[in-house]
């Protein structure tokens, strides 16, 4: 006997919510990796991929180039350098919310200070270092007022130290907010269990706090790594001509060579996609959205 429209709408509706992300899984995320990993086997200023014009030639190029090699060890040291330092700095933020502010109120407020600088436009936020790390800005303003330099410090702009900075501050609060919901599900009493059976402070920290937050903390390091490992904006406009993944493949994607710049991003991904791999091998990142 045929079965009413609502009786197979119950029966399928689990798969019919899954289908609209799915769909957009597909069209934004899915074809647009495999045409990039097709096209970067294509070679010239092909835009459309040619079985006929398959080749390895652009990653045997690629990949015999010495200064390759050089531009990823800065990529992707340069944004692990900076996941390390939000996370440093976001750590201990999280830790004094979670454990040390009891009142919600205060968390919730202290959060809300966190996410209003993001309301304003990225641009804004990155020129306005300019006041602060500039010939005339703040930092030698300070410097010069306690005596400590006679002239303005010209290296504080265009280095590689801005480009961690404005990092940084782009992403901090990615880093915070794992951490914190991770550190919200510890149970404060196992850490008096801890002392109790004879741990010190600090083997009490590192193995119930440290060991509970790792999911947060791995969750933090990914969103900031790969937020930075593609940006190409930043470090044109602050690296002082330090060249960068996402920089080559944008020179290349200008110049209408489609499958070099595909074949220096499938590369890109895949590293990326082995450290991500391992990264998430150190902890189960579920415990931070699961009780």
């Amino acid at each position: 006997m045929p079965r009413s429209p609502a009786e197979l709408i119950a029966k399928y509706s689990k798969y019919i919510l899954v289908l609209p992300p799915l769909i957009f899984f597909i069209l934004f995320l899915l074809m647009p990796t495999i045409i990039m990993l097709l096209l970067s086997f294509n070679t010239g200023e092909a835009t459309v991929f040619n079985p006929s014009q398959v080749t390895i030639k652009n990653f045997i190029d690629v990949l015999g180039r010495p200064m390759v090699y050089k531009i990823m060890r800065d990529t992707f040291g340069m944004s692990l350098l900076s996941a390390l330092v939000a996370l440093g700095i976001a750590y201990p933020i999280a830790y004094l919310l979670a454990f040390k502010v009891e009142n919600p109120t205060v968390q919730s407020m202290v959060l809300f200070g966190l996410l209003v600088p993001y309301w304003v436009d990225w641009s804004i936020r990155s020129i306005s270092w300019l006041s602060i790390l500039g010939e005339e800005g703040l930092v030698n303003y300070i410097l010069m007022g306690l005596g400590i330099i006679k002239a303005p410090l010209k290296e504080l702009l265009f280095t590689r130290l801005t480009l961690v900075i404005i990092w940084v501050q782009t992403n901090l609060l990615f880093m915070i907010f794992p951490i914190y919901l991770s550190m919200m599900k510890i149970d404060p009493d196992l850490l008096n269990v801890a002392k109790t059976l004879g741990a010190s402070p600090r083997k009490a920290f590192y193995n119930v706090t440290f060991k509970l937050s790792l999911p947060g903390v791995i969750i933090g390091v990914i969103f900031v790594f790969v937020s930075t490992l593609g940006d190409y904006v930043t470090p044109a406009l602050w690296a002082g001509g330090l060249q960068m993944l996402g920089l080559t493949i944008q020179n290349y994607a200008w110049a209408f060579r489609w499958p070099l710049a595909a074949t220096y991003s499938v590369i890109m991904l895949a590293i990326t996609v082995v450290l991500l791999y391992i990264l998430l091998k150190i902890a189960n990142i579920k415990q931070v959205f699961y009780e």
